[in-house]
Parts: C-alpha cells; sequence; structure tokens
C-alpha cells in the first residue's frame, strides 16, 4: 500500500520535527527543502524517509542540532568550511551560497566542507548553482559501505559526483549518482519494504554476491564498473577527506549518516566563452543526441531528465510514500507532538 502526501505537507511535518530536536527555523527549513527535491524528483532513498533515523541520531547525540558553522579558511575563490557536526544539510547548503557568491566575483569558486553529517542528494546542491545560470559541480565521501567482489569488507563509501550544466527554458542536465552500483539509501529503502534487490548490487559479509538488502548492509554494496567505479571512489576519498582535512574510509563511523567532507564548486561560463554562445551550441548537443538513430523506439535520455518529469507529476498527484515508512512517520509524530502528516486521497 502506497500513501500520497502534498509536497507543501511534507515540508511543514520535516521543519516541525526537526525544530523539535532543537535545529533553528532556518536549519529545518533548509532539510525541508531538501527532501521536498529529492523526494519530488523520485530520490525517495535521499527524502522523507531518512527522518526517523536522523531524529534518532540528534537524540543520541551524534548529530549537533546548535552548531557553530564557520569559516575555517578563506580566499577570493575558495573556502573552508567547519560544519561543528551539524547535518549536513545545512553547511552543505551554506557552501553552495558561497560558492555562488565567489564564482559570481571570480568566475570560478570551490568551496569544501568537513566535519558534518549526512549532506542527502548532491544533485539538490548543484540545482542550486545551475538555477543562476553556472556549471555546478560535487563530490562527497562517505563511510565504508563499498568493496570489490572478494573483500570480506568493506573499506570506502558509495561516493557520489554530481555535475550539472544550465539550458535556457529547458530543465538542466543534472547527472548525480553513486559510484556504486547503486545507492546504499535505496539498499536500506529495499530492506524497509521487505523486497529483494537485483543480483549484482552487493555482497554479504562474507564477500558472496547475496540479492537480500538486508545482508548487503551487513556486507557490501558493489562498485558501478568493477575497478573503475572503485578507483573513482578512492579519489572522491582522497579529495574530500584527505585533501580537506576531513574524514575518510576505514577512519569514519559506519552509519547512515556519516560523512567525509563535502566539496561544491560553481563556474561561471563566461569565463570561458559567452554565455549565449554556450546556450546556443548545448541546445544543438541535445537536439543531436535526441536525433540519434536508435532500435525499437528506443529514447535517448539525459541525466536529470526523467526525476524532472517526475517532479511535474508529483506536484500535481502527490509524493508516493511506502505505507510503511508512513506508519514511522505517524509514530514520530506522536513522539515529538507534531500534527501527522495529511495524506491525500489517490
Amino acid at each position: 500500500m502506497t500513501v500520497y502526501i502534498h509536497v507543501d505537507e511534507l515540508r511543514r511535518f520535516t521543519k516541525e520535527v526537526f525544530q523539535k530536536v532543537g535545529v533553528s527555523e532556518d536549519g529545518a527549513e533548509i532539510i525541508a527543502d531538501h527532501f521536498a527535491f529529492t523526494n519530488l524528483r523520485g530520490i525517495d532513498s535521499h527524502g522523507i524517509m531518512r527522518t526517523p533515523y536522523y531524529i534518532k541520531a540528534y537524540e543520541d547525540g551524534l548529530i549537533n542540532p546548535k552548531p557553530k558553522i564557520r569559516i575555517i579558511r578563506e580566499g577570493k575563490n575558495y573556502a573552508l568550511i567547519d560544519g561543528d557536526k551539524s547535518l549536513g544539510h545545512i553547511p552543505a547548503m551554506r557552501a553552495t551560497e558561497l560558492a555562488i557568491k565567489k564564482a559570481k566575483e571570480s568566475g570560478i569558486s570551490i568551496v569544501g566542507v568537513v566535519n558534518l553529517r549526512h549532506v542527502g542528494a548532491l544533485s539538490h546542491y548543484v540545482s542550486k548553482v545551475v538555477e543562476k545560470g553556472f556549471i555546478g559541480i560535487s563530490i562527497a565521501n562517505a563511510s565504508p559501505r563499498m568493496a570489490m567482489i572478494g573483500f570480506k569488507k568493506a573499506i570506502v563509501g558509495t561516493n557520489p559526483i554530481s555535475i550539472g550544466f544550465p539550458r535556457e527554458n529547458e530543465p538542466p542536465i543534472i547527472l548525480d549518482m553513486a559510484t556504486s552500483v547503486v545507492a546504499m539509501g535505496k539498499i536500506a529503502l529495499a530492506a524497509k519494504k521487505g523486497e529483494r534487490v537485483p543480483n549484482g548490487w552487493g555482497i554479504n559479509k562474507d564477500g558472496k554476491v547475496t540479492n537480500d538488502p538486508k545482508e548487503i548492509i551487513e556486507g557490501s554494496v558493489l562498485p558501478m564498473g568493477g575497478y573503475k567505479g572503485f578507483g573513482l571512489a578512492i579519489a572522491i576519498d582522497i579529495l574530500c577527506g584527505i585533501v580537506l582535512g576531513g574524514e575518510y574510509g576505514l577512519k569514519m563511523e559506519r552509519t547512515l549518516f556519516s560523512q567525509g567532507g563535502f566539496i561544491i564548486s560553481a563556474i561561471d561560463i563566461n569565463t570561458f566563452r559567452p554565455h549565449k554562445d554556450y546556450l546556443k551550441e548545448i541546445e544543438e548537443y541535445v537536439n543531436l543526441l535526441k536525433s540519434t538513430p536508435t532500435m525499437d523506439n528506443v529514447e535517448v535520455i539525459l541525466a536529470g531528465e526523467l526525476e524532472y518529469k517526475t517532479s511535474q507529476e508529483r506536484i500535481h498527484k502527490g509524493i508516493p510514500i511506502d505505507n510503511g515508512v508512513f506508519k514511522e512517520l505517524l509514530e514520530l509524530s506522536k513522539k515529538m507532538n507534531v500534527k501527522s502528516l495529511k495524506s491525500l486521497i489517490a
């Protein structure tokens, strides 16, 4: 059974719940905005289903509700921020805003964040950069959840990367992917629903391939493209961990909210060529891609295109929430003394 909720109701509930554990109004709005973005676009593994995990982490003292987020180092086109163990959505959004500001002034900027918890979907931050007409690039490293076939222990995170390109009067092209076959959040969602996952997604704690999501959670998810995805994850681990001075790999606690470091970069296209020329040529490029001959009327789909279509549907029809997740949220609303989520008739 699936329950449907309106995006405004999701925002209201999220904001109220996080304020109950001491998060500021501005911080709670950032988290609510992130959940709205992810759930609307069908990235449900990084949306409101995470609320119970995050709230418990706040209650256990593992996430700081009242952080003193500060800039550690700063230059004309760069900065490094200390997140003070806050939920990563908050310092990551501040880093994104700062990257945009510096790109306007310098053409290209890069801002990093350390000492933070889970940042969610990187495409949310990249989308904010793209909205300003800039190219956005973001990476982050996480606690060890990924290993190669034959390993009995995860040694690196599913370390994601997102790259976004603006278009004129059309949805932007936004790539957002984990370096694993699939994001760990999707495996956690399958486990919550009691579903099996495809073979090749992960291995159990003995290193054997399994389609049981609970065994993968105890074991390891596999990298996309074998050693290529594994190598990319290592590179991101070094950049966000060792280079920034954040946590990395096996030095990180293995939880659903751990994060090592976060990097966001904004690029003003005018630094390299007139923006209007870029916009003209990227549409020519998209048209070439879309007109590529295919078999059986197979459609050429660009990164972010399906998510955009999903968001348009969900704005009108509501956001689907698995019944099990919905029950958890209802229990949380009672516990936190917050008005329950109101479902739609779908």
